[in-house]
């Protein structure tokens, strides 16, 4: 088998191409200095080329590139997979969100977001994968766990709400979920989140047990907010903070 990627140079892609990798599918990253993304026919050329079975599209870039990619792949019946995110719900909303919950982001990168998932969803054989705040294993990178060390860095502690409940996931989790459920022929749309009922607070606590870290956590109930998409058919493992041992700050 063979799929198509976008957005190598993102945060989350690489994680995502070793996962495939790992499947026996062949990998191909499309290269944006070699494809005019605002020219249909190079796409389309492109991905007929290849024959992949499936396209993976996680960059961001104008909503046209989107079009031309869902317009050749339903053309040429490549299997479009789009990641989405939980930012297509708006800061006045208020979660646990389920796929029934209407995405009413006012933001510019929720609307585009919703937007691109509009798009997406013409074809009713693509899947759309809505995910949350992905956890890494390094700095220098955009995940939770580099914004953490971050601001212990720069503030010497971490202020974390225990009245926010983030969706996250740890990020090869989440790209072994979306590539489950592309390899289980599932469509439509699906809501990756591993974080069912622990605060920000608590994560930020698990997390500097799990990578033994110094932080001077400080617990805050300011921000109060709930983020957590629910989706039991995602098959992703829960977050069970207390099997892995207790935590203190």
């Amino acid at each position: 088998m063979k799929a198509i990627v976008t957005g190598c140079h993102g945060f989350v892609c690489p994680y995502l191409i070793d996962t495939l990798k790992k499947r026996k599918i062949e990998v191909f990253v499309f290269d944006r200095n070699q494809i005019d993304i605002t020219n249909f026919e190079q796409i389309f050329e492109y991905i007929k080329s290849i024959k992949p079975n499936f396209f993976f599209h996680l960059a961001t870039g104008p909503l046209t590139w989107l079009e031309y990619i869902f317009k050749a792949c339903s053309i040429l019946n490549v299997k479009l997979i789009y990641t989405s995110s939980v930012s297509v719900f708006s800061e006045q909303s208020s979660g646990p969100y389920t796929i029934l919950n209407k995405p009413d982001a006012t933001d510019d990168y929720g609307k585009y977001k919703i937007e691109g998932e509009n798009i997406v969803n013409k074809n009713k054989n693509n899947l759309i994968c809505r995910i949350g705040w992905q956890i890494g294993y390094e700095v220098n990178s955009n995940n939770m766990y580099d914004f953490i060390e971050k601001q212990n860095q720069q503030n010497k502690c971490i202020i974390a709400s225990s009245k926010w409940y983030p969706s996250t996931s740890f990020v090869d989790k989440t790209c072994e979920t979306i590539c489950n459920l592309t390899l289980n022929n599932k469509v439509g749309l699906y809501q990756i989140n591993q974080n069912t009922r622990y605060s920000f607070y608590e994560i930020v606590l698990f997390l500097k047990k799990k990578f033994n870290k110094n932080w001077k956590v400080i617990k805050d109930d300011k921000f109060i907010r709930d983020d957590r998409m629910i989706d039991p058919r995602c098959g992703i493992e829960y977050f069970n903070f207390e099997k892995e041992g207790k935590y203190e700050s």
